[in-house]
C-alpha cells in the first residue's frame, strides 16, 4: 500500500564514504549545511501519495498513481475515477478528492513549473508526496498539510501475473539489480519552490498548507559539537582476557567502510558487517570477537560496528541542533539532507538513535531483523534458527501463511544453516473462508513456496500430525530425520503462550540433539504498517474484523483470522484486497495468492494457469520479497505512535472496548 518512492541512503551508503575519515567529512559537511542554513527536511510519516499529470493537449488534469500494474493506476486515478479505485467508506477517498481538487484548481497556474519538471507530457514522472490530515501522522499536528518530497520517475515495468500480466508501465530503464519501483529525479529547487508558492493559496482555501518539504531550522543557542562524542572510549572485546579500547575518533581514523563485504560467522553463515545485531554484540561486548566471527573477517565486523556507532552518535548531535514547524527534530525519526555539492545527487538521511531500533539502508535490505506478530489463537506459531549444525523448526498450521510468518522466517534464514517450515495437517476443525473454502495443508504449502522463493535455505514440509507441537516432537524425536549433533531452535513468539507450549520438549528430543533455550530464541512481535491501521480505522471492514471484535486480540498484530476474513471479502470489496497487501507484503503477489485459493475478483489467473506457468512449483514473479512494499517500509519505518493514535480512534468509535 502507498506510493512508489525508493530507498534513501544512510551516510555510510554514499559511494564516496569509504573510510572513517570520509564519514567524519560527511558529518562536517552536514554541520556546515545545518549551521549556515539549517537546511533539511523532517521525515514525514503521513500517507504517501503519488500525483502525476495525465490527459491530452486540450485537457490536462492531475491523477493519483498507487504504483501497481493495475490499469487504473497506469492510466491514472483522476477525480472521476476516485470512487472506482477506492470503494465507499475507504479512508483515502475523501482525502484524494480534496487533494485532487486543490491540484486541479491550480494546474493552469503551475503549468510552467510542471513543464520544467518534465511532468506535463510525461505521466511516468510524479510528485512524491505525503499528506497529513487529522490523525494520519505520527504526531497530532495543528495543521493539515501536503508535503512534496520531490520528483520521482517510474521504472519501465511489464506485468507477469494475474490481470496485470499484459500491462506495461512506461518509464525509464531499470538499472541491473534495482528493486525499487521508481527513482528520485534531480530538479532545480527553485522550480519546486515556485510550484509550492503558487499552490499554497489554493490549498489554504481547503484548510491545507503545502511544503516542498517540512523545513528544519537551526536552534541558535545549540552548537553542533562532535568533540565529546569523538573522545568517548569504544571498547572491543577481542577474547575473554583481551580488550582494545580507543576513542571513537581514533577508531575512525583507521576504519574502512566494509559495506561491500560479507563476513563469515563462527557458525558458518555469511552475513553483512553493517548488521544491527553484530553492532549490538560488539557494542555490548556480549560475545568476544574470537567467538563471533572468523579471524579473517574480524576487522570488517569491528569497523562495521564503528561506522554504525559513529553514524548513530554523530547523528544525534546533528538532530539536537535542529527544530522545525513540527518541533525539535530529535523527537522525530530524523532529517533528510539534500545538497549536490556536499553529498551527491541523491538525498541522504540522518537518523541518530533510530538506527538502533530499525535498520535502513542497503544493509537493512539484506539483513534487517523485523519481527512481525503471529496469531497464537490460531495454530500458527512461528520459528527461529541459527548455525552450521543448527536447524530452525518453524511449526504451524499456517491457515494461511502471512507476512508475519515470512518476516520472521527471513530473519531466521539469515542465521540458520537450514530452516524447516513444518505445516501440521489437521483433518478436523479445518480453517475455512467465508464461502466454505478449506485452507488445506497443500494450499498453505503453495502459498509458502510463493512467499519464500527468495530464501534458498528454507524448505516447506507437510507433517502427518494434526498438531504443530506433535509434528515438531516427531521431527526432532527418536524416529525423526534430525541427526545427533544437530542444534535445534524452536520457533516461538514472546506473546501469548507460545513458549509454554513447548516446555516439555526435552522429554521428546533424540539423544545427541541439542535444544537451544526456548526463552532465548523467542522473538518479539511487531505490528501492521501505519497505513494499514489508518485504512482499517476508516473502513467499514474494520467493524467486523475478528481481531477488532475479539477483546483478547489486538488489531495491530498480524492474525490469520483477519486475513481469512479479508480473503472472504475479496470477491466483493476491492478495499479488502488492498488491506490484504499488508498481509502479503508485495502487491504483485496478491493475484497469485488469490489464485492459489481460487478466489475470483475478476483480476486473477486461474489456478491451473499458475501451475503450468510455474512448472508445478512456486508461481512466477518471484522477485526478492518486499521489493516495493518493503522498500517503502524499510525506508519509512513503522511508527508505533501513529498506530497507537489510530488504535485510540477505533476504541473511541466504540468498535472495541
Amino acid at each position: 500500500m502507498g506510493g512508489a518512492a525508493g530507498h534513501m541512503a544512510h551516510p555510510f551508503d554514499l559511494s564516496w564514504v569509504n573510510s572513517g575519515s570520509d564519514l567524519l567529512d560527511f558529518f562536517d559537511r552536514a554541520k556546515t549545511l545545518v549551521e549556515k542554513k539549517g537546511a533539511g527536511a523532517v521525515k514525514i510519516d503521513g500517507v504517501n501519495v503519488s500525483f502525476k499529470v495525465v490527459g491530452d493537449d486540450e485537457v490536462k488534469q492531475f491523477a493519483v498513481d498507487r504504483g501497481s500494474l493495475k490499469t487504473i493506476d497506469i492510466e491514472g486515478i483522476t477525480m472521476r475515477r476516485v470512487d472506482e479505485r477506492f470503494p465507499e467508506g475507504h479512508g483515502m477517498r475523501p482525502a484524494i478528492k480534496s487533494l485532487l481538487t486543490i491540484l486541479n484548481a491550480a494546474i493552469k497556474e503551475i503549468q510552467p513549473e510542471l513543464r520544467k519538471l518534465g511532468m506535463w507530457d510525461d505521466p511516468s514522472r510524479f510528485l512524491n508526496t505525503e499528506y497529513v490530515e487529522g490523525t494520519t501522522n505520527v504526531t497530532q499536528y495543528d495543521d493539515n498539510f501536503l508535503a512534496i518530497h520531490g520528483l520521482n520517475q517510474f521504472y519501465h515495468r511489464i506485468g507477469k501475473s494475474g490481470a496485470s500480466k499484459d500491462n506495461e508501465r512506461p518509464g525509464i530503464n531499470r538499472p541491473p539489480g534495482t528493486k525499487a519501483a521508481s527513482v528520485e529525479m534531480p530538479h532545480e529547487p527553485a522550480i519546486m519552490k515556485g510550484l509550492v508558492e503558487k499552490l499554497t493559496p489554493y490549498a489554504e482555501r481547503h484548510g491545507f498548507k503545502v511544503y516542498s518539504s517540512v523545513p528544519t531550522e537551526r536552534i541558535k543557542n545549540i552548537d553542533i559539537d562532535y568533540s565529546e562524542v569523538l573522545s568517548e572510549p569504544f571498547a572491543v572485546r577481542i577474547s575473554d582476557d583481551r580488550e582494545i579500547t580507543k576513542s571513537l575518533g581514533e577508531w575512525l581514523q583507521e576504519a574502512t567502510n566494509p559495506r561491500y563485504k560479507t563476513v563469515k560467522l563462527k557458525n558458518g553463515k555469511r552475513t553483512h558487517p553493517l548488521h544491527k545485531q553484530l553492532y549490538i554484540d560488539v557494542l555490548n561486548r556480549s560475545t568476544p570477537i574470537v567467538d563471533l566471527i572468523d579471524d579473517a573477517d574480524a576487522e570488517a565486523v569491528i569497523y562495521g560496528a564503528i561506522f554504525m556507532h559513529a553514524t548513530r552518535m554523530l547523528g544525534n548531535e546533528v538532530l539536537k541542533g535542529l527544530t522545525s514547524p513540527m518541533g525539535d527534530v530529535v523527537a522525530h525519526e530524523g532529517v533528510v539532507l539534500r545538497n549536490d555539492k556536499l553529498f551527491g545527487p541523491n538525498p541522504v538521511k540522518i537518523t541518530g538513535e533510530f538506527i538502533v531500533g530499525n535498520m535502513g539502508g542497503e544493509f537493512g535490505k539484506l539483513e534487517e531483523v523485523e519481527l512481525d506478530a503471529v496469531d497464537i489463537t490460531d495454530p500458527d506459531p512461528i520459528g527461529s534458527g541459527a548455525g552450521t549444525d543448527t536447524i530452525a523448526i518453524v511449526p504451524g498450521a499456517f491457515k494461511p501463511p502471512h507476512l508475519g510468518h515470512v518476516r520472521m522466517v527471513e530473519h531466521y534464514a539469515s542465521e540458520a544453516d537450514k530452516v524447516i517450515v513444518l505445516i501440521s495437517n489437521p483433518l478436523k476443525n479445518q480453517r475455512t473462508l467465508a464461502d466454505g473454502t478449506v485452507i488445506s495443508a497443500s494450499v498453505s504449502k503453495q502459498i509458502w513456496e510463493l512467499l519464500i522463493a527468495h530464501l534458498p535455505n528454507v524448505e516447506v514440509k507437510i507433517s502427518d500430525s494434526a498438531s504443530p507441537i506433535t509434528a515438531t516432537y516427531g521431527f526432532i524425536g527418536k524416529n525423526g530425520p534430525v541427526k545427533p549433533g544437530s542444534e535445534i531452535i524452536l520457533g516461538v513468539c514472546t506473546k501469548g503462550n507460545d513458549i509454554a507450549r513447548y516446555k516439555q520438549v526435552s522429554r521428546y528430543v533424540k539423544e545427541g540433539v541439542v535444544i537451544r533455550s526456548i526463552e532465548a530464541c523467542a522473538v518479539a512481535p511487531a505490528q501492521h504498517s501505519a497505513e494499514y491501521m489508518f485504512l482499517l480505522g476508516n473502513s467499514p471492514l474494520g467493524e467486523e474484523m475478528p481481531s477488532v471484535l475479539a477483546h483478547e486480540k489486538d488489531p495491530r498484530n498480524f492474525h490469520a483470522s483477519d486475513m481469512r476474513y479479508l480473503l472472504g471479502k475479496a470477491t466483493e470489496d476491492e478495499e479488502a484486497v488492498e488491506l490484504l497487501e499488508d498481509f502479503i507484503g508485495d502487491p504483485d503477489k496478491i493475484d497469485d495468492v488469490l489464485s492459489i485459493l481460487n478466489i475470483d475478483t475478476g483480476a486473477t489467473m486461474p489456478i491451473d494457469e499458475i501451475s503450468s506457468a510455474s512448472g508445478g512449483a512456486a508461481p512466477f514473479g518471484l522477485s526478492t520479497w518486499g521489493s516495493k512494499k518493503k522498500k517503502e517500509r524499510q525506508n519509512k519505518y513503522i511508527d508505533t505512535s501513529l498506530v497507537n493514535e489510530v488504535y485510540k480512534l477505533i476504541i473511541e468509535r466504540g468498535i472495541i472496548q
